[in-house]
């Protein structure tokens, strides 16, 4: 278990993750997610909270889906292949809006979502299309590599949740995803629409929080 009081300690190491206090204290908002916590909690879904699915689901951390993005095609075969994407029904990927390879950061997140028995590519924007050009680029990126049709697969803007404000883009993401894959690997049936809400998302980054500690308080270090 690692805790820690400077902004700059590690306050847990979770496989991949590393989330040190500084990033936590972007949950008490207004501040925009950064790729350190939406990984983290893709990580548990897939590994913890979905494991009973993890055949059937991929969750692709923040860092390998700008690099599908931005890499060269030749050069994503064998970087992508340890992920079984061809096995995969769902493959979940967070989308960026920072198309620059050589700086960090970006304005606005959203969810691509693939789902094989449909042959389609969904995408969840809750601000009104923002990433569908830079979504658009990534489904086509990670096509072959999730053996998708190229004939016969969908690109679909989805009538998702829309946020409220400047900020909150990374919580919708999160709360999205977190949703889908209770509805496609659990059978869970109320509607996206009606769950994510400005308020849900508002306690949602309170919740993101007491995971994070819970997770110090179960596991301790995990890598």
């Amino acid at each position: 278990m690692i805790m820690a009081d400077g902004e700059n300690d590690v306050v847990l190491s979770f496989n991949d993750s590393l989330v040190r206090k500084s990033d936590i204290d972007l949950l008490d908002g207004p501040h925009w997610l950064n790729d350190i916590l939406i990984g983290f909690c893709f990580e548990y879904f897939e590994r913890e909270k979905f494991n009973h699915s993890a055949d059937r689901l991929a969750l692709i951390s923040p860092d390998v889906a700008q690099f599908i993005k931005l890499a060269q095609a030749a050069d994503l075969t064998s970087s992508l292949e340890s992920l079984n994407l061809p096995t995969k029904q769902f493959v979940f990927l967070p989308v960026n809006d920072n198309e620059n390879s050589e700086t960090a950061g970006g304005s606005h997140w959203s969810l691509l979502v693939y789902i094989r028995s449909k042959q389609e590519f969904r995408h969840y924007d809750s601000c009104s299309r923002h990433n569908e050009d830079i979504a658009k680029k990534l489904a086509y990126k990670i096509q072959p590599h999730v053996h998708a049709p190229m004939g016969r697969m969908k690109f679909i803007e989805m009538d998702g949740p829309q946020q409220e404000n400047g900020y909150d883009c990374g919580v919708y993401l999160l709360a999205t995803a977190e949703h889908l894959c209770k509805e496609l690997c659990e059978g869970y049936n109320i509607h996206l629409n009606d769950l994510v809400t400005q308020e849900y998302v508002r306690i949602k980054r309170t919740q993101i929080k007491e995971l994070i500690y819970q997770v110090v308080e179960e596991f301790g270090i995990r890598s």
